[in-house]
């Protein structure tokens, strides 16, 4: 059997793809005091950006020790090799979770092959990541071979944001509540980008809604590995397709690259909670994930 990969919703895998023996585990969100599992009970990306574009607070926790230990236990005890995915440490703890879970399942089952890679990346460049996981793995390699190839793509999955809403970012702490109130009210759009440490870090900003679209696709210039090594770029947004589009086209006519390898699909939920409606982002295969100007370290 071929190894089986597991990744978090926060991945936000597009819709586009199929694959067999590839499972998402739900992550839980909250709008207001209302709660929503993913599975049972949820919302499309519109529904709940809509909500939050009407004043719906939101908040969002990590994979619990019981979920983890529930979906990868009953795959070891198939037999199964498991790969999962996990979304950044610098943004969750889910990986210390999923750390503690592997270690207990491993001491139980000791034959069994169980490997656990830190994508350090978020939403559709985690999702980029699960992307090139499935298809080698679809080629045919060894369980080995396919995590040793994951861990070589983490510094190539770039991630370049930009938000509408900077109220959000002070939320996060990435600004100040003042230094919201001053770029709101002039226009000053940031762009952000997922770091080698796996951490969300602004580093610039612009004046204007185009402009900082047109950025995130400057940064895919200066970053980008060869455009024929490019063998999907995904876009993702926030209830705001056209800007998507907006940034595909651009994508497509300075780099030559196919329109139908560009994909655009939504960010979801939980990612959303801490971005709201507005957000685009571009991901795409990069030299590595540095900034000269990240000063977070």
């Amino acid at each position: 059997m071929k190894p089986y990969i597991v990744t978090d919703s926060t991945a936000d895998f597009p819709k586009d793809f199929q694959f067999d023996d590839f499972a998402i585990m739900q992550m839980r969100y909250m709008l207001d005091d209302e709660e929503f599992d993913g599975v049972e009970k949820k919302l499309t990306a519109k529904q709940f950006y809509e909500r939050m574009k009407a004043g719906a607070k939101s908040n969002t926790s990590m994979l619990d020790e019981v979920t983890l230990r529930g979906t990868i236990e009953p795959l070891l005890k198939e037999g199964r090799d498991v790969l999962y995915i996990v979304f950044s440490s610098g943004l969750s703890g889910t990986f210390d979770n999923a750390t503690r879970v592997a270690a207990d399942l491993r001491r139980e089952y000791p034959g069994a092959k169980l490997a656990l890679v830190d994508s350090l990346n978020a939403s559709i460049g985690e999702g980029l990541l699960v992307w090139y996981a499935l298809k080698k793995r679809d080629e045919g390699a060894s369980f080995e071979q396919l995590v040793e190839y994951v861990d070589s793509m983490v510094d190539h999955v770039c991630s370049y944001f930009t938000v509408d809403d900077l109220h959000h970012l002070a939320r996060l702490g990435r600004v100040t509540k003042t230094a919201a109130f001053i770029g709101t009210l002039a226009n000053i759009k940031p762009v952000l980008f997922v770091n080698h440490a796996g951490k969300l870090i602004p580093i610039g900003k612009v004046i204007s809604r185009k402009k900082s679209l047109k950025a995130l696709v400057d940064k895919m210039g200066e970053k980008m590995l060869p455009a024929q090594k490019q063998e999907v770029v995904f876009i993702g947004h926030g209830l705001c397709e056209e800007d998507a589009r907006f940034v595909k086209d651009l994508v497509c006519e300075r780099f030559g690259i196919a329109p139908e390898k560009v994909v655009i699909d939504d960010i979801g939920p939980v990612i959303g909670a801490h971005t709201s409606a507005g957000v685009v982002a571009l991901f795409f295969l990069g030299s590595d994930k540095r900034e000269k100007n990240d000063t977070s370290e």
